[in-house]
Formats: C-alpha cells, structure tokens, sequence
C-alpha cells in the first residue's frame, strides 16, 4: 500500500551561550494528495544537470514552506524544485538522498 504521507524534515541553527552553534532536526509530518509520474523530458532535462528526480509528490501549498529534504516510505530525500500548478497546491520534485555514498 502506498502512503498517503511524508514527513518534512528542516534543519535549525541555534547558538547557545557559550557561541558554539547546534543543529535542531524538525520533522513536520504532511498529507499527500497524489503521487505522480516523473516525466522523460524532465527526467534528462535534469539528469543533464547532474540531477536524478525519482519522486513527485502532489500536496497542499499550505504544507510546504520550502523544506529540502524529506522522508516517504522510509527513504529519505532531497527535494530538486518545486512547481505551483495553482495556487492551492505544490509537486515537490525530490531525488534519493545517499548517506556517504550508499544507499
């Protein structure tokens, strides 16, 4: 069964009192309206480009405040671009994110 979720991930500096900045990981679970297909033309428009878009996700503009990263189905993310189709909804385009070069 496909998940009908994903989980945002944002990355927050704060420096504590002694100057020395630490890193807050937020994760912001959202609904998914659609998942779509990744298009031929886009996908070697972007591969041209040194990108490899594997995931569309289709949600609400609302949801979305420019993250770059994010989990679906276990697998974590790095979000390419975005597009606005309408002003009510946003197809974050992402690609596999690997941990020192595994998977």
């Amino acid at each position: 069964m496909v998940s009908c979720e994903c989980t945002l991930l944002t990355t927050e500096y704060t420096t504590n009192s002694i100057g020395v900045q630490e890193e807050t990981l937020t994760q912001k679970v959202i609904p998914i309206m659609k998942i779509e297909d990744i298009y031929a033309n886009e996908f070697y428009q972007a591969s041209s480009t040194g990108f490899k878009p594997e995931l569309r996700i289709r949600t609400s503009s609302l949801n979305y405040n420019g993250e770059k990263e994010l989990i679906y189905m276990g697998k974590t993310y790095s979000v390419i671009r975005t597009q606005n189709p309408t002003a009510d909804e946003t197809i974050i385009i992402c690609e596999r994110k690997l941990k020192n070069g595994k998977e």
